[in-house]
């Protein structure tokens, strides 16, 4: 199905949850951990070798982080019941809870790392299951894979002489671009906030949530 049409607050909506995605990821990277939790394809793979090994404590902590993860993607289809964009959907409900996550995670890091992880694995699950299709378009904030397969896809379309939609490569551009621009951001804090660099995605979060609680109110009160 071709993208009939692309909003502005669209693009800049994929960016800024790719951008947020991006810094989470880094900070979990760059922690005593070196835990990625945006993505759970590593994950998975540490813990076969895990397995292999017979590392009991490392099974157990990449069994919850995954669970984590699929945890928070469930809260996303319990509240919204659809992964297709829509606006006037509750979206402010799972980045406020995305919020609350952040916040979690920034107060566990220091003293229980792992638990801290968690928490931000659920908010990574949370956002990536939030927004998942808009019309036609298969949209992923918090890992660059399908992004990437996406790009190559239409890049071997005109090779062959084949019409790429303008408006899907702008998309994945902006997510790919917003996801390492975020790690940019994140790795350029870390030496001076340390953990506290989990309060920008959480701000992020946060100034999200009340945009689209302000647009939510708008549509269903302000307009009737």
């Amino acid at each position: 199905m071709p993208l009939q049409q692309l909003p502005l607050w669209v693009q800049l909506g994929a960016f800024l949850l790719a951008l947020n995605a991006g810094m989470i990821n880094v900070i979990g990277l760059i922690t005593l951990l070196h835990q990625s939790v945006s993505h759970m394809t590593g994950n998975a793979s540490m813990l076969a070798i895990s397995l292999f090994k017979g590392d009991i404590s490392s099974i157990i902590f990449l069994i919850l982080i995954i669970l984590s993860y699929v945890l928070g993607s469930s809260y996303s289809g319990f509240i919204l019941g659809n992964s297709h964009f829509k606006v006037g959907r509750r979206y402010g409900l799972p980045l406020s809870l995305m919020t609350l996550f952040i916040v979690l995670s920034w107060c566990f890091i220091a003293n229980y790392p792992r638990y801290g992880l968690l928490w931000a694995c659920a908010a990574m699950g949370i956002q990536n299951a939030m927004v998942s299709h808009y019309q036609g378009a298969i949209i992923r904030t918090t890992h660059l894979s399908g992004v990437l397969t996406d790009l190559g896809l239409a890049l071997g379309y005109l090779f062959r002489g084949l019409q790429v939609e303008k408006k899907r490569v702008i998309l994945h551009l902006l997510i790919l671009f917003g996801f390492i621009f975020g790690g940019v951001i994140a790795t350029a804090a870390y030496p001076y906030l340390k953990l506290d660099t989990f309060l920008i995605p959480a701000l992020l979060s946060f100034s999200l949530s009340c945009i689209y609680w302000l647009i939510y109110f708008r549509i269903h009160y302000l307009v009737k």
